[in-house]
């Protein structure tokens, strides 16, 4: 796994030579919507990429199957949040900007977030930083830290017992690794409030050995594992656990139509 400081060089050095694509940050941060077909609807899913992915690939990947195929009362809506918004620092302030305070205005009952790989991250990242705007969240392989993060966390014994930092005030790219794993810490041992987190990834996946660590302070029944690596089908197996699962039962549920 390359480390995301030697990432973010590269990034920069793409970004200077005038590559756009996965490495473009505009604002408004674009999004695509797929408004749910029945009428308003009580969610919002906000879908948010990993590396090298755009907003078009949950439709392609099929995601959008997933959770229309049950029937759900929900809109969705696929944020183009590209590596682009991390590395200057601007992820949090436009996906609250142009994707979640307009959704608020709509009053949904509730704003799931979820996402693969640096999505994956990406969605822990902002329920942190927003928490009162999020019902839950879906980590789906979740990029979690670099090697020397993640081997601190694992000398330790698992995450309950690391020995957390004070709270980064500000996060900063130096700090901003341990104040997710210290964020991660503090919630699933209730000491700061945070909605449900839930987790999965392929047995095989080349981060499982940190996602490995969240997995072991996380309820069972939040845990959603399947057979596979780093790639679409594994990530959609766990959309489809998740979605089906009684954990998520209560949730986003069509009111019935009345008869009379």
């Amino acid at each position: 796994m390359l480390r995301l400081r030697k990432l973010l060089l590269a990034a920069l050095a793409a970004v200077t030579a005038g590559c756009v694509g996965p490495m473009a940050a505009p604002e408004p941060m674009r999004s695509i919507e797929y408004r749910n077909p029945d009428g308003p609807a009580r969610c919002l899913f906000v879908f948010l990429p990993g590396m090298g992915d755009r907003a078009e690939a949950f439709e392609k990947a099929g995601f959008i199957d997933e959770l229309r195929s049950r029937k759900l009362s929900a809109d969705i809506r696929a944020a183009d949040a590209t590596f682009g918004y991390y590395m200057r620092g601007t992820f949090l302030d436009r996906l609250s900007a142009d994707v979640i305070a307009p959704a608020k205005t709509r009053g949904y009952h509730e704003i799931w977030i979820a996402g693969p790989s640096m999505g994956g991250f990406g969605s822990l990242f902002y329920t942190h930083a927003h928490t009162p705007d999020i019902a839950g969240v879906l980590a789906i392989a979740p990029f979690l830290g670099d090697k020397d993060v993640i081997e601190d966390v694992a000398k330790a014994g698992g995450l309950k017992s690391w020995q957390a930092p004070p709270p980064a005030m500000p996060m900063t790219r130096d700090n901003y690794q341990r104040e997710m794993w210290r964020w991660l810490q503090a919630v699933t041992q209730r000491r700061e409030p945070a909605p449900p987190i839930y987790l999965g990834y392929g047995r095989s996946d080349k981060l499982a050995p940190a996602d490995d660590l969240l997995r072991a302070e996380l309820p069972t029944s939040h845990v959603f594992l399947t057979d596979g690596i780093h790639e679409w089908g594994a990530w959609r197996r766990v959309l489809r656990s998740f979605l089906d699962s009684p954990e998520f039962a209560g949730h986003c549920r069509a009111e019935p139509r009345s008869t009379g």
